[in-house]
């Protein structure tokens, strides 16, 4: 399917482009370009023709495959769709193409020419609207890069296509003019390119989503190949422009420019069918099947980041970078070693850079960039922690820590103890979410831990990381206080009743700094009448400070202290329990009475443990809510994270 919508979106643009380039480049010279007439008429006609099968060739890729497509079908898809209106417009453009094209034929006018050669290069805009540019999700600015892009990257296609074309058939006419024509299109063409990398960068920065994503997804890849081809089509356009500053005066060699135009031809026209494949593709920021390819990744948490000891590796390929370069350099200023810098300067620089990006790597998986299946909520914690229990402590120990009833029996194939992870330590930082989902899959490192990927579904393997998450911040969380933190512990998203459906998650509190409160007034080990009274102040400080308030209290609260209450709160209440650690107290899944302050973007900030008249706490939580109202908000990905 992708493959035909990328086929005929190739033989759509090409003849537009090389038919844009032959009304273009006889004006810098000042020729009439009246023996390139028929052949633009030719191709303005056949990308009109061309068209229809654009539209039946969409519609086939959108419509089932056992779906008849008739002629009522394709009316009723072309007038009744955004895709289908896009391409009546460009249709429309396409004929007038043609018409104003073929006007040529018989009147002579310049105006004509112009009039034509513009709606050319709308015609070229265009072509995006029939791929991503279509998606009504993208910003303004993207959607208006796209149209940029193809206009730009076309006219320089098709103005460089037909300078091939002008220098092959430009028998009989002087070296001096073909220079001239040069000269004039090298301009114009560095002025599309420059075009084509600025609006390139902004579709990128949309539709890629993180660098790792150049290779993890098909998008990603296919982006790449088009940049190595876009370095080859650079090569080539460098030494037409070295060319063109050093050739002797007077001279101009016709035959030797139109062989390397021609070569840069070829990969431009590559370049050309990779851009029409993407543009009908999932974008990589959309993919969620991601699929890393080489066994390492570059991250500077897990190299540089750890402090690594001297003269480690890490260290020697660093020291190994550094001595490369200043070899590099050397050679470049160096009089007595100058004849040899333009071969070896690139090629030690580059080895420079190789041992830089080694000290850097680290063990990657296929899975390592993986995207979850399940947002990072409450209830998918809840659940992550009941497959914990069920496959894990007897390893890894109730609290992640490593010292499980089994761990100290635990040997690897040669017979050596192995010490089970401490999930807590913050080397689990250091790993993606993709490593962890890899080893529950295919099992440890060690060869120890056994792989779950019959035991636990996808979904159950996302849950159990989902968990494991919230519980790498428990050491962390016993010190949260009142005292406000920086941005580093997400809360949890969970869903909260609300009959009018304005604010149906925790997340779509976002904007106003929220109070997420837990009490169990009626709970055996607590004064009954304290704690009711600390959530009575705890609601009147939360309106009094102007935050959302939500609660998850038990039966015995009073009715007069709530908030807004949750569709779970058994699995919230265990979930942020992971995160309600005290120094020196006994971890517990249930909560007698905590209040976390989650700030404007997301982040908890703040704990409470109690309110009373006389603690303060009142105060505080009015200050620090005036403090992060005023801070600026800041996008999350629940399902990335």
């Amino acid at each position: 399917m992708y493959l035909s919508l990328a086929a005929i979106r190739f033989l759509l643009s090409a003849p537009s482009a090389l038919a844009v380039g032959l009304l273009l480049l006889p004006r810098l010279i000042g020729e009439d370009g009246k023996r390139f007439k028929p052949a633009v008429a030719a191709l303005a006609l056949a990308r009109a023709v061309l068209g229809f099968a654009l539209l039946y060739v969409t519609a086939r890729a959108i419509f089932p495959a056992d779906r008849p497509i008739e002629f009522d079908t394709l009316w009723e898809f072309t007038v009744n769709t955004s895709v289908g209106n896009a391409w009546i417009w460009t249709q429309l453009i396409a004929f007038l193409f043609a018409a104003l094209a073929a006007a040529r034929l018989f009147v002579a006018s310049d105006s004509l020419d112009q009039v034509t050669l513009w709606v050319g290069v709308v015609l070229i805009a265009v072509v995006s609207v029939t791929g991503h540019a279509i998606d009504d999700g993208l910003p303004r600015w993207t959607q208006v890069s796209f149209l940029l892009h193809t206009a730009a990257g076309l006219t320089w296609l098709g103005g460089l296509l037909g300078l091939v074309w002008w220098m092959f058939t430009a028998r009989g006419k002087p070296p001096e003019l073909a220079a001239q024509l040069a000269e004039r299109w090298s301009f114009i063409a560095k002025v599309a390119m420059a075009i084509v990398a600025v609006s390139g960068f902004a579709i990128a920065w949309e539709n890629v989503g993180s660098i790792p994503n150049l290779l993890a997804t098909p998008y990603g890849r296919m982006l790449t190949l088009k940049l190595v081809l876009l370095c080859a089509v650079l090569l080539a356009a460098l030494a037409l422009a070295r060319y063109i500053t050093r050739r002797p005066e007077g001279e101009f060699n016709v035959g030797w420019y139109s062989k390397v135009g021609a070569g840069e031809s070829i990969f431009a026209l590559a370049l050309l069918s990779i851009a029409g494949y993407i543009a009908v593709i999932t974008p990589a920021s959309h993919e969620t099947s991601l699929y890393w390819p080489l066994p390492f990744r570059l991250s500077y948490i897990a190299t540089w980041g750890q402090n690594p000891a001297m003269f480690s590796p890490i260290w020697w390929w660093g020291i190994a970078a550094v001595a490369l370069a200043i070899v590099a350099a050397l050679i470049w200023w160096t009089p007595s070693t100058r004849q040899y810098r333009l071969y070896a300067t690139p090629a030690i620089s580059a080895a420079a850079a190789i041992s830089l990006a080694v000290s850097f790597a680290t063990e990657a998986y296929t899975d390592t960039y993986d995207d979850p299946t399940q947002d990072y909520t409450a209830e998918s914690v809840a659940r992550g922690l009941a497959h914990f229990q069920e496959n894990c402590v007897g390893c890894h120990g109730g609290q992640g820590e490593g010292n499980g009833p089994l761990a100290k029996d635990l040997k690897n194939q040669q017979g050596l103890p192995v010490q089970p992870a401490d999930l807590t330590a913050p080397h689990v930082g250091t790993h993606t979410i993709g490593d962890i989902f890899h080893w529950l899959t295919h099992g440890g490192q060690s060869g120890v831990m056994p792989a779950f990927g019959d035991q636990l579904d996808v979904d159950d393997r996302w849950d159990v990381i989902n968990f494991l998450l919230m519980m790498s911040y428990s050491n962390r969380a016993r010190f949260m206080s009142a005292q406000p933190m920086i941005q580093w512990l997400i809360a949890p998203d969970f869903a909260l009743i609300d009959p009018e459906e304005n604010a149906t998650s925790l997340f779509k509190l976002r904007g106003v700094p929220t109070l997420v409160s837990f009490a169990r007034c009626g709970a055996s080990n607590g004064d009954p009448t304290a704690r009711a009274a600390s959530v009575k102040i705890a609601h009147a400080a939360a309106k009094a400070a102007g935050v959302n308030q939500v609660t998850i209290y038990d039966a015995a609260c009073p009715q007069e202290a709530k908030g807004r209450e949750v569709v779970h709160p058994k699995a919230v209440e265990t979930a942020y329990s992971v995160i309600n650690r005290y120094p020196n107290e006994t971890p517990s899944e249930e909560i007698e009475e905590a209040h976390f302050l989650v700030d404007r973007s997301g982040y908890i900030r703040a704990r409470f443990r109690t309110f009373a008249p006389d603690d303060g706490n009142t105060q505080k939580l009015s200050g620090l809510a005036a403090e992060l109202a005023r801070e600026p908000l800041i996008e999350i990905s629940l399902h990335s994270h």
